[in-house]
């Protein structure tokens, strides 16, 4: 029998668990920029693959820049690590960490490089969204690719699909059934900007943390995305 997660010191946990969740075929960590739109997101997913909290651990520190969230994901990596050789958990199988470009450019883009290439940083992946998440909440009611100065731009075209979003809503069951359109659409987008040289906004990379997350439940929970 798996002993209880200890709740990680700086950062809070999501754990809203399904009435029936299954073990994982692998073993994530998400670390979110977002207090509320990531978390919601992704715990609500993991939920509708009936999946464990134990193995997709959803995380928002308190820091909020690459380089902070970066860091806090290196150090639950090493601690999980370490219980590992304790027997209390097995190690994760792969580390994400989540984050937006909305604030001024120059600055987000120099933080992200500095954070890839930290002290530890190797093996963590990184899914970032220009300008923000929502962005990637767009992408499954629609395909634009239309640039936006900020987030308060693309949450006014959400809400002509999801008319009372905020940041404390949840995605529902109908509308986690359209990630395969979001995938086809995100991964449309980042062909847009390689064809025609783009600066990336807007674009997002969420698609490649939901689809770890789709190949860790059973094949009759996932989704039939399309190939990368």
């Amino acid at each position: 029998m798996r002993r209880k997660r200890r709740f990680p010191s700086g950062a809070r946990k999501y754990h809203r668990l399904s009435p029936r969740f299954e073990r994982s075929g692998k073993t994530i960590l998400i670390v979110t920029e977002g207090g509320k739109t990531e978390p919601n997101y992704f715990v609500e997913l993991r939920n509708r693959f009936r999946l464990s909290a134990t193995d997709i651990e959803v995380v928002h520190p308190d820091g909020t820049d690459p380089v902070t969230l970066t860091n806090k994901a290196i150090e639950l990596r090493e601690k999980r690590k370490n219980e590992a050789k304790s027997g209390i958990l097995v190690e994760y199988d792969e580390v994400w960490v989540v984050f937006d470009l909305e604030k001024t450019h120059d600055i987000r883009r120099e933080q992200a490089k500095r954070a890839k290439v930290l002290p530890g940083a190797k093996g963590v992946n990184f899914a970032l969204s220009d300008p923000s998440f929502e962005y990637w909440l767009l992408l499954h009611c629609e395909y634009t690719t239309a640039s936006f100065p900020d987030n308060d731009s693309v949450e006014q075209r959400l809400k002509n699909h999801w008319p009372d979003y905020t940041k404390g809503s949840r995605p529902s069951p109908d509308f986690l059934e359209k990630v395969p359109d979001a995938v086809k659409h995100a991964l449309r987008c980042r062909k847009h900007h390689r064809d025609c040289d783009g600066d990336g906004n807007p674009s997002t990379q969420a698609d490649r943390v939901v689809r770890s997350m789709n190949e860790a439940t059973r094949e009759h929970l996932q989704y039939i995305l399309p190939a990368e």
